[in-house]
């Protein structure tokens, strides 16, 4: 295994000239993507972004004084050497883009990227036809100015633990550690005295992956975008758990937004029309709206501040509170010690931190069992164990998030999660009639033995699997929909 790391511009590259490598070796070859490679799926947000980042260098250029060039720099790309192919790794959507710019300035004839993915060739049509109308602002690239550092080995696992582990010192690269350094530099720009005191408040946050997670389950799992076609570019995909470089990529394109400008939290206010032609003004929630828009910089970090505050308030504390006494018995006796329900648990503290951004602790200890019976009626309506890719696919048909979302009031949400229809397939609940003693309980009984303890619900144990499951649903439903004063 050999590994050669070299710096060059992107004309050099493009125009398949001979680099250099540091330790003096030629690299050669025709940039290819791998059959295997994720599709390209740049949008004109990522574009964009890179075309301000370009013009935002030009400036600095013109502004600066003391006549030294400094290149702008588009990253590292990560290339696998086969024979006379070099396969991308990592940098494919950036190269790809820089190739459409290059195909539409008419320069790099030779260059070939070849995409066989119906997908891809389809967001590369759309691309180019928005590219065209960007004539005027690609004129101004110069792609002898635009560097790049070139990691190349001629083995493919060492060029994806060089993408896994780049500038993290044998850690994984997370999708936080890569938008901490956009959001900085935003504000170094902006307002280069408040620098440090952000660099602070992003340390001060620890481990932010499990509150990045859930907001970003809360923002993707929408009803008009999961009934999206899964070609359309403009689709969000919530990556599973294993898809851990898919995450990265979400985590980039959900929380580095191009947009810039002020510290923003969107919120709701009631306004109460007075006899007197007065006003009386409440704000049930003081904070940032979960599924708001954001702005980089101040506004992203503030807002990843705020929900991880909440996460540690609700869903990883007990209070002293009494008015959240209810809630914490709840939540940490009941959904915290439930088994085989990690997925529905994951749903459920996003929905709780989308009620509590948009209501507070309004009625919360009853929110939160309106919300379990809607989310959990997976664990019973399942034949079956309830998989990762069954959540969105219930989100699909359910969307009670955006029940949430809409709704003004708790009492409209209650209305809302309380028409849900619960069902309960019989299959896993162990039969009464047929001496329960001689069967294996299953994870589905266990569950129901729970519920049925923490609601204080009454159902005949001595009945058939069908019956019993009726009575489950029926008695579960009633005891929930009576909560809150319906």
């Amino acid at each position: 295994m050999s590994v050669e790391v070299a710096s060059c511009t992107l004309a050099q590259l493009f125009s398949k000239q001979s680099i250099v490598s540091a330790n003096e070796t030629e690299i050669h070859g025709e940039l290819a993507i791998p059959e295997y490679q994720r599709p390209y799926r740049w949008t004109e947000v990522q574009i964009q972004r890179l075309l301000q980042d370009f013009k935002d260098y030009q400036i600095d250029e013109k502004n600066h004084s003391d006549g030294e060039n400094c290149p702008f720099y588009l990253g590292s790309i990560i290339l696998h050497q086969q024979g006379n192919k070099l396969n991308i790794i990592d940098g494919q959507q950036r190269l790809t883009t820089m190739a459409l710019i290059a195909y539409l300035m008419e320069e790099f004839k030779g260059l070939s990227l070849r995409y066989k993915a119906p997908e891809s060739q389809q967001q590369i049509k759309h691309n180019l036809a928005w590219l065209a109308g960007q004539k005027l602002q690609l004129n101004d690239i110069d792609f002898s100015a635009i560097h790049i550092t070139l990691v190349v080995t001629n083995s493919e696992d060492e060029a994806y633990r060089f993408f896994e582990t780049q500038n993290t010192g044998g850690v994984r690269l997370k999708g936080p550690d890569i938008i901490k350094a956009h959001h900085l530099n935003v504000i170094d720009k902006s307002m280069s005295n408040k620098t440090r005191h952000y660099a602070e408040l992003w340390e001060s946050l620890n481990d932010i992956n499990p509150i990045i997670k859930l907001l970003l389950r809360g923002r993707y799992w929408e009803y008009l975008n999961l009934r999206k076609d899964l070609k359309d570019p403009t689709r969000k995909t919530m990556p599973f758990h294993q898809q851990e470089r898919l995450l990265v990529d979400a985590v980039v394109d959900e929380f580095s937004p191009s947009a810039t400008g002020d510290d923003v939290a969107f919120g709701r206010v009631t306004r109460t029309y007075l006899e007197n032609g007065g006003e009386a003004l409440m704000q049930p929630q003081v904070g940032y709206e979960l599924r708001q828009p954001l702005n980089s910089g101040a506004n992203t970090i503030r807002y990843l501040e705020y929900f991880q505050a909440l996460r540690q308030k609700y869903l990883l504390k007990k209070h002293d509170d009494e008015t959240l006494a209810a809630f914490d018995d709840f939540y940490h006796q009941l959904v915290c010690k439930l088994d085989g329900c990690a997925y529905l648990k994951q749903l459920f503290d996003a929905s709780l931190l989308l009620y509590i951004s948009q209501f507070g602790q309004q009625q919360l200890d009853i929110a939160a069992k309106k919300l379990f019976r809607v989310v959990y009626s997976r664990r019973v309506s399942n034949q079956v164990a309830v998989k990762e890719k069954s959540v969105p696919a219930f989100l699909k048909e359910t969307p009670m998030l955006d029940w949430i979302a809409k709704s003004y009031t708790p009492e409209q949400c209650f209305g809302l999660l309380d028409e849900f229809k619960l069902t309960v397939d019989a299959e896993g609940i162990i039969d009464a009639i047929k001496s329960p003693t001689n069967q294996k309980s299953s994870t589905k009984q266990n569950f129901i033995n729970k519920v049925i303890k923490a609601f204080n619900l009454n159902v005949e144990r001595e009945a058939t699997k069908a019956e019993y499951a009726q009575q489950f649903a029926d008695s579960f439903s009633q005891h929930v929909t009576l909560l809150g004063g319906k």
